[in-house]
């Protein structure tokens, strides 16, 4: 089943294509802090939607290292806390890619439901969770079995999805009816529906798990939820078509891809300002940010690059060339 670009419930889902101090010493911390001893890779995982691949990443040197073939329009990747599996949303053929690390090969296929577009894990790896746009709901995949276990439902069109840090909770951004859906991971039941900015499209909750921002593409703006009492506390206003967000490793700044006007805003959450606006290519569909680093990789689904985006300076210092339509991208997570 082919992805249009309509919003409305019950409707298929909009494809991506379419779619000052806080920032001084805090990251050099990061990039200089050792790391453990356990084997860690060292890449960027880039899903290409039109051409049915992902593109692996060397952060070191910014050159792609490996190919691999998926599944059709594959459009949410995903690491696991362990590294040693990247799973892969392909929304065409209603399947979840679960690429073995090691050896860049496809491990396993899952079959999920209608239209998986994004993929995120719990903390321990146990479960692997699929937002599916076009049934409005979530698969929970066991990864031990690679079995679906649980299929949630949420609001309309989920196109993004996110884990809170202890595991507790999981939320959608439902771009068909403007809220945010809240799983409690435990039951598996939605326990609270946000109202949120128009047609939010991407999340990320912040290291510490107290504040959940979400990039509304069509208000222009970032929703900051409180996640004690499940309420919006206030929007920052982006660029044009803000359909992506990630927060740094320490919780800030927080990153916003705009796919309108080419560029990435830099936000200081606890005051609401943007600090920095940072061109990239074109139509940015998607951020990560390494914990190793703190750098940020931004797909660019209308140029077929991923821009490297320097945290310490706010500026472009590599464009990797990738596959055609690159639409999300996934670092190890620490």
């Amino acid at each position: 089943m082919t992805i249009e670009r309509t919003t409305s419930k019950n409707q298929p889902a909009r494809s991506r294509w379419l779619a000052p101090a806080a920032r001084c010493a805090l990251p050099l911390l990061l990039m200089g802090a050792a790391l453990p001893a356990a084997a860690r890779n060292n890449n960027v995982y880039v899903a290409n939607q039109v051409d049915n691949t992902v593109s692996v990443i060397d952060q070191a040197t910014n050159a792609v290292t490996a190919t691999i073939p998926v599944g059709s329009f594959p459009s949410g990747v995903a690491v696991s806390p362990s590294g040693k599996g990247v799973y892969v949303a392909n929304a065409n053929d209603n399947t979840v890619s679960v690429i073995d690390a090691a050896t860049n090969v496809v491990a396993a296929i899952v079959p999920v439901a209608n239209t998986p577009v994004a993929v995120a894990f719990s903390p321990n790896g146990a479960f692997a969770y699929v937002a599916n746009a076009n049934d409005s709901d979530v698969s929970v995949i066991d990864t031990a079995s690679k079995t679906v276990v649980a299929t949630v439902s949420v609001g309309s069109v989920p196109f993004g999805i996110a884990v809170s840090p202890n595991g507790a909770r999981v939320y959608t951004a439902n771009t068909g009816d403007n809220t945010v859906s809240v799983i409690d991971a435990a039951s598996r039941k939605v326990i609270a529906t946000i109202p949120v900015g128009l047609s939010p499209f991407g999340l990320d909750v912040g290291p510490f798990g107290a504040r959940l921002y979400v990039a509304n593409v069509a208000s222009n703006d970032v929703s900051m939820i409180d996640t004690q009492s499940n309420k919006v506390i206030g929007s920052v206003a982006a660029g044009n078509g803000a359909d992506a967000v990630m927060t740094s490793p320490i919780g800030l700044p927080v990153y916003v891809a705009n796919s309108g006007d080419n560029t990435v805003s830099v936000i200081n959450p606890l005051n609401k300002a943007v600090i920095a606006t940072v061109p990239v290519g074109s139509a940015p569909g998607s951020i990560a940010v390494s914990t190793r680093t703190a750098r940020v990789y931004v797909t660019n689904t209308g140029s077929n690059t991923v821009s490297v985006i320097n945290p310490l300076t706010n500026k472009v210092i590599a464009t990797v060339n990738v596959g055609n339509v690159p639409a999300a991208a996934a670092t190890q997570p620490e």
